[in-house]
C-alpha cells in the first residue's frame, strides 16, 4: 500500500510540472502593461536544389588471360646402363706333405735320494737373565712456607660538604579567564506571508500585429482575449534580537611565587685508603729424592750339546726319456687361385621426346566499371513553420467580475489572443 501510494504521488506531481511549464510556454515572453499581443503562425520556407543521385554504384569485371606454352625437345634414358658377370674357374695343383702317424710319447725313469750323516749344536737351555734391584738415593733441603697470606686494611676518609641557597618554586604561574558578556539590541523585518502572482482574465481584442513585416501572419484563433494580472504581495512586520557584540574574555596572568633555602651540597664523596699486610713466612726441612729407585740385569749364557742326523744332499727324483714321434708322407690338392669373375659394361639407350612446358600461367586482368549518376530536383526546408507573439492594436477591456479584482490598483494588463 505504502508503495503504490509513493508511486501515485510521484505520477502527480510529474503531472503537476507538465501542466505549469506548457502554461509558463503559451504566454507571452515580455508582457507590460498596455500593450496587446497576439499568437501568429509564420509558414514554413523551401527551397528547390539541384544534386547528382546515384543509380548504378561503380564495380569491375575480369578478363581471363589464358597461360602460355611452348614445345622443347627433351632426352629420356630408355634402357639404363648395365653389367653382365663373366665368371673366371679356379686354379689347383698336387703337393705333399708330412703326417704324423704316431706323436711323441716320454719314459720316465726313477733317480734315488742322497743322504750323509753331519754334526749339530742344539740348544739344551736358552740364554736368561737376572733382574738386580738398585736403591732410591734422598737428601734434606730447607724452603719457606707461607703462614699467614697478604692482607688489606681499609681506612674510610669522610666526605666534604659546604652550605649553598637556592630559589625554590612554590606556586606554578598561571592564567585566570574572565567572561565578558554579548551585546544584543532588538530590530524589526517585514516577513512575506503571501508571495505576487499573476491570473490571465478574459478581455476583448481587435488582433491586429503592430509590426508592419508581419503581414502574412495569421491568427491561431480569434473571439477570445486574455489579461495578464498582477496581485501584489502581502508581508507584515515582526521583531528579533541581534547580537551587536559576540560574549568574549580576558586573560589575567597571576606570576609564579619562589622562596631561597639552604642546603648542604657534597663537595667531595667518601672514600677510603686501602693498606696492605705483607704475607708472613717460616722455614721448613723437606726430603728430596736425588736419584729415583731402579734396578739392573745380569745376564745367564745359554746350554748346547752335540748331536749326529742324517741329512738329505739330494732328494729323490726322475728322469725324462723323449720318443720321437713317426711321420708319413701323403699328397693333397690346393686351391692356387680362387674361382672369380669380372664384368662386361652395357651402355644405356637413350631417346628425343617433344612436351609442352608453360612458359607463363593463367592470369586475370581487372576492368573498372564507373559508377552511373543522374541530375534530380528537390525541395529543401529552409525555415519550418512557427508561431511568434507580436504586438497589436486593440482595447483591453477587461471583463473582471470578482470583486477583489476590482480593488486592484497596480494591474499590469497583457492581451493575449487564440
Amino acid at each position: 500500500m505504502q508503495k503504490s501510494g509513493m508511486i501515485g504521488l510521484f505520477c502527480a506531481l510529474m503531472v503537476a510540472s507538465v501542466a505549469v511549464r506548457a502554461a509558463d510556454m503559451s504566454k507571452p515572453p515580455e508582457a507590460k502593461a498596455g500593450e496587446c499581443w497576439c499568437l501568429f503562425t509564420i509558414p514554413a520556407e523551401y527551397k528547390t536544389v539541384t544534386e547528382q543521385c546515384l543509380i548504378k554504384p561503380a564495380g569491375c569485371t575480369f578478363e581471363n588471360i589464358p597461360a602460355v606454352f611452348e614445345t622443347r625437345s627433351e632426352k629420356v634414358c630408355c634402357k639404363p646402363e648395365s653389367k653382365r658377370s663373366i665368371p673366371i674357374p679356379a686354379e689347383y695343383k698336387d703337393e705333399s706333405y708330412q703326417c704324423m702317424v704316431k706323436p711323441v710319447t716320454y719314459q720316465t725313469e726313477k733317480i734315488p735320494a742322497v743322504f750323509e750323516t753331519r754334526t749339530e749344536k742344539v740348544m739344551c737351555k736358552p740364554e736368561t737373565k737376572r733382574k738386580i734391584p738398585i736403591p732410591a738415593e734422598y737428601k734434606d733441603e730447607s724452603f719457606q712456607c707461607m703462614v699467614k697470606p697478604v692482607t688489606y686494611r681499609t681506612e674510610p676518609i669522610p666526605a666534604v660538604y659546604e652550605t649553598r641557597t637556592e630559589q625554590v618554586l612554590c606556586k606554578k604561574a598561571s592564567t585566570v579567564k574572565h567572561p565578558i558578556p554579548a551585546e544584543f539590541k532588538t530590530e524589526s523585518y517585514q516577513v512575506q506571508t503571501c508571495p505576487s502572482r499573476t491570473e490571465w482574465k478574459k478581455s476583448d481584442c481587435a488582433g491586429t500585429s503592430l509590426d508592419p513585416n508581419d503581414k502574412n501572419l495569421k491568427m491561431e484563433k480569434t473571439g477570445e482575449c486574455y489579461c495578464l494580472v498582477t496581485i501584489p504581495a502581502v508581508f507584515e512586520t515582526r521583531t528579533k534580537q541581534v547580537c551587536v557584540k559576540p560574549a568574549g574574555c580576558y586573560e589575567e596572568q597571576i606570576p609564579a611565587e619562589y622562596k631561597t633555602i639552604t642546603k648542604q651540597v657534597m663537595v667531595k664523596p667518601e672514600g677510603c685508603n686501602k693498606i696492605e699486610i705483607p704475607a708472613v713466612y717460616e722455614t721448613k726441612t723437606r726430603r728430596v729424592c736425588v736419584k729415583p729407585e731402579s734396578c739392573t740385569y745380569e745376564v745367564i749364557p745359554a746350554e748346547y750339546k752335540t748331536i749326529e742326523k742324517q741329512v738329505c744332499v739330494k732328494p729323490e727324483g726322475c728322469k725324462k726319456i723323449e720318443i720321437p714321434a713317426v711321420y708319413e708322407t701323403k699328397t693333397r690338392r690346393i686351391c692356387v687361385k680362387p674361382e672369380s669373375c669380372r664384368y662386361e659394361v652395357i651402355p644405356a639407350e637413350y631417346k628425343t621426346v617433344d612436351h609442352q612446358v608453360c612458359v607463363k600461367p593463367e592470369s586475370k586482368r581487372r576492368i573498372d566499371i564507373p559508377a552511373e549518376y543522374k541530375t534530380v530536383e528537390k525541395q529543401v526546408l529552409v525555415s519550418p513553420a512557427k508561431t511568434v507573439w507580436r504586438r497589436t492594436d486593440c482595447k483591453a477591456q477587461s471583463s473582471l467580475k470578482s470583486n477583489d479584482d476590482k480593488k486592484i490598483a497596480s494591474a499590469e494588463i497583457a492581451v493575449r489572443s487564440f
